[in-house]
């Protein structure tokens, strides 16, 4: 074993046993050239997106070459469920495989080096995985993207009901890494406010300080006593009050004095008259507002629960009318991802590209915003998956389509889709 690896896996105190892929010989010995099939060549106008039907790593390899830059790298990868789903040199690995996971490992650890390296400094990516390779994956990412550079770990409701996956547990959760090329450099964009859409935040300060919608919560705290929050407050008609009734009680108020003479200042304190006497109240916003204090913005959340694979597998029948992928990740989830960057001429790579979920993402996110985002698709042609669904689904999209209910689906004609093939040639 290479000793950077020996290095390496001390690092990150994980260990697997490094054997070449048969595809490795190949791209250590011959030139990698892309070939376009121009019959396939979609749209004349708008960003340019492209198919390579290739090995995965000689097609890394081939953009690692020419020193291309992604802003945004968003994988699915084979979860090595031991369910034929993920395959090491032309052999599925089975669950009964004693090295299954010391495969799936090295199979991804060269993969995602070169990813790495092929993120722009202030970009990020992003790996949909469930609970089977969760944990190694996260050591493994810590180690090449580094431990400093971690983001998040989205977690996404995947189906809806029980299910039927555990004996024990209904599993209807699975995850989604991120990490940064380089975190200070990293720079998420606040998604815009939907107050209006809970009903709890009942009141508004739209015409005030436009901070949005808030609900009134009770300033007085009936937890832990804490002398700095026990004060007494002056009324509006100029009596004090104290937190539950008198001094020394076991409640406090929420706030200490002096954040809440600040809010008392900026309008955030409200004090209404009830039956029994006064009572005070903080207005309790949706969301924070950002720095500039122009709009009301949230930051995103961490679990993703309007993203199930029921959609996807929805969305991919009305193209092409027939149930021919497993687990399609819905359009919305890759949409979310792209809408957490405020770039909207990001270059997007996709290298395990399955059913083409990203590129058609991309190309709904630019007809919303009037982006200019490109995506690189990646897949092998085995059970002619590009040939078959991820070519002809994206294909359909660009230039139109009728669902399976008999609807005419306009066609997002402003992109343009070439479709290449790798080849190997002697230098």
């Amino acid at each position: 074993m290479d000793k950077s690896i020996k290095a390496f896996q001390k690092k990150c105190g994980l260990l697997w046993e490094e054997k070449a892929e048969a595809i490795e010989q190949l791209i250590s010995q011959k030139k990698i050239e892309l070939k376009e099939v121009k019959k396939k060549k979609v749209g004349k106008k708008g960003p340019k997106h492209r198919i390579i039907e290739a090995d995965n790593l000689a097609a890394l390899s081939y953009l690692q070459d020419r020193a291309e830059r992604f802003k945004i790298i968003y994988i699915d990868p084979p979860y090595n469920t031991g369910n034929k789903d993920f395959k090491y040199n032309d052999n599925y690995v089975d669950e009964e495989d004693e090295l299954r996971h010391s495969k799936w490992i090295s199979f991804m650890y060269k993969r995602l080096i070169i990813a790495k390296e092929l993120l722009e400094n202030d970009g990020a990516i992003f790996i949909s995985i469930d609970d089977y390779e969760q944990a190694r994956l996260k050591m493994l990412c810590d180690g090449i993207f580094g431990q400093q550079n971690f983001v998040a770990n989205f977690i996404r409701k995947n189906k809806a009901g029980s299910g039927h996956d555990s004996k024990q547990v209904a599993i209807e959760f699975d995850y989604m890494l991120c990490y940064a090329k380089d975190i200070k450099q990293l720079k998420f964009q606040l998604a815009d406010a939907e107050a209006e859409k809970d009903k709890k935040y009942r009141y508004s300060d739209d015409f005030v300080n436009r901070r949005g919608k808030y609900y009134l919560r009770d300033l007085d705290y009936k937890g832990s006593y804490s002398k700095s929050m026990d004060y007494p407050i002056t009324t509006p008609d100029g009596n004090e009050i104290w937190s539950g009734g008198a001094f020394g009680k076991p409640n406090t108020w929420r706030w200490n004095k002096k954040k809440f003479e600040w809010g008392v200042k900026n309008d955030f304190i409200v004090f209404k008259k009830r039956p029994n006497g006064w009572k005070v109240y903080i207005k309790q916003y949706q969301f924070v507002d950002n720095k500039d204090k122009k709009r009301i913005r949230k930051i995103p959340q961490r679990a993703l629960i309007e993203f199930s694979n029921s959609k996807g597998s929805s969305e991919l029948k009305d193209i092409l009318n027939q149930d021919i992928f497993t687990f399609p990740k819905p359009t919305n989830l890759i949409r979310f991802v792209l809408n957490l960057f405020e770039d909207k001429t990001a270059k997007v790579l996709d290298f395990f590209a399955g059913s083409g979920s990203t590129l058609h993402a991309c190309m709904l996110a630019n007809k919303e915003d009037n982006g200019k985002r490109s995506c690189t698709l990646i897949t092998n042609n085995e059970n002619k998956i590009c040939e078959e669904v991820t070519y002809p689904r994206n294909q359909k999209v660009i230039k139109g389509y009728v669902n399976r209910r008999g609807k005419k689906i306009k066609g997002l004609s402003d992109n343009q889709l070439s479709y290449y093939k790798l080849k190997f040639t002697d230098e």
